[in-house]
């Protein structure tokens, strides 16, 4: 992986760690940032199973961090998937393409990858569901971001 794009979200990445490790959130993969190398570089890092409140889970860090969480059944999946203020994108992995489609279709996200992540065209809408973005880029959906839509109705039988 390339670093972290500025110094600003690097801080916040790094905010992350430290909250996990205050809160003595095991770590499955990573879990240490070298301050001494030269970049915004960090590990891969997976935390493993942190509480459902907890800041890993409840927000989005966009940054190679992700919490590795554990499920009951597809049911138990897709609602929590969706339980969050954010939406901007999701990726449902499996070789049950039926599946996969289906829980895809479920999640409450602008962007939902089946299989893949992180593949986009200047033909799809980009854009994220519920605190997630402001509105939308791409495709004839973003072009529509910048009309203004006008209803005019009028009674032609009075007088």
């Amino acid at each position: 992986l390339g670093p972290i794009q500025n110094s600003m979200q690097y801080g916040k990445v790094q905010d992350y760690f430290k909250d996990c490790q205050d809160n003595g959130h095991a770590f499955a993969l990573g879990g240490e940032i070298d301050d001494s190398a030269a970049g915004w570089f960090v590990p891969v890092t997976l935390v493993d199973n942190p509480p459902e409140d907890s800041r890993i889970v409840q927000e989005e860090p966009f940054g190679p961090i992700l919490p590795l969480l554990k499920w009951s059944d597809e049911a138990d999946v897709i609602a929590r998937a969706n339980d969050t203020i954010y939406g901007l994108g999701a990726s449902v992995w499996g070789t049950d393409l039926e599946a996969v489609e289906r829980v895809g279709r479920q999640l409450e996200a602008g962007t939902v990858w089946l299989n893949e992540v992180h593949q986009y065209s200047p033909f799809q809408a980009f854009g994220g569901h519920k605190q997630s973005g402001l509105g939308c880029e791409n495709s004839l959906h973003g072009l529509m971001e910048y009309t203004n839509w006008q209803t005019i109705t009028m009674n032609k039988n009075i007088g």
